[in-house]
């Protein structure tokens, strides 16, 4: 895991517990976008979604959305279509945020982790948009694996400057690094967030079309690259030269969703 920079975008995330939000004021003291809670579960839908939603964009921050999952009760499906269902008509720049925590461990490491990505597909398949996980970094570290690795990672640590390393995500794209944040517009705390500069551009800046190309590289076409990758490595006897490879080869099988080896 990365340190905080000073090139990190300064976000926050909010629900219903943040009460009434003046985000033209939020705006003026440093924010650029927000995380807004949208669904819990299966039946809950958050009280300030519509008017957070409306608030923040008329203040020209980015916006993404969230859910607070239960897989300890509910099926993945289920809870992706109640999430899918409650956005439409919610324009988002961020990914479709999967939060992942607290009674959630009870399920176990990989049937947990089999349960996060097949909610984190069927979001990408209903709505077309990419997704991505938040979760504790105690939490990512115990009960999280590679099955998810490919998804960006928003992870929360309080009170450091670097997030505990795992050993399913090398980097976050989102560190919430306290949740007792002072925000002009917002009375009480609130979480803030340090979002990774080249995250936040390839999101908000880049056109819609030029992001979605980015974002999903055909396992076909992947697949394509790696065996040569694999010939160099089996061709060169340089340590560093073959973990590059193994490295560049990974990151192929991420960018396509496939599982790294």
């Amino acid at each position: 895991m990365q340190a905080k920079s000073a090139s990190n975008v300064k976000i926050i995330d909010v629900s219903h517990h943040q009460g009434s939000i003046n985000w033209a004021t939020v705006k003026s003291d440093g924010v650029q976008g927000a995380f807004i809670k949208a669904t819990e579960g299966m039946t809950i839908l958050d009280d300030k979604l519509e008017v957070n939603a409306k608030g923040a964009g008329k203040a020209g921050l980015a916006i993404g959305y969230y859910h607070y999952a239960h897989p300890e009760n509910n099926d993945p499906l289920v809870e992706a279509a109640w999430f899918a269902n409650a956005l439409e008509g919610f324009p988002a720049q961020f990914p479709h945020v999967l939060d992942v925590e607290g009674k959630a461990s009870t399920v176990g490491g990989d049937q947990l982790s089999e349960w996060c990505l097949t909610w984190l597909q069927e979001v990408e398949r209903l709505t077309g948009h990419p997704t991505m996980i938040y979760t504790g970094a105690s939490f990512a570290k115990t009960y999280l694996n590679k099955q998810v690795a490919p998804f960006p990672l928003w992870i929360a640590h309080y009170g450091v400057e670097t997030p505990m390393a795992n050993s399913t995500w090398e980097k976050w794209s989102v560190f919430q690094y306290t949740s007792s944040g002072n925000v002009k517009g917002i009375a009480g705390n609130v979480d803030i967030n340090a979002m990774e500069l080249d995250f936040f551009d390839k999101h908000v800046h880049l056109p819609k079309s030029m992001r979605d190309k980015e974002y999903m590289l055909k396992p076909a076409d992947a697949n394509k690259i790696i065996p040569f990758l694999s010939a160099a490595y089996k061709a060169t006897q340089d340590p560093e030269a073959r973990e590059e490879l193994h490295r560049l080869a990974n990151e192929l099988r991420k960018a396509s969703r496939q599982k790294e080896r």
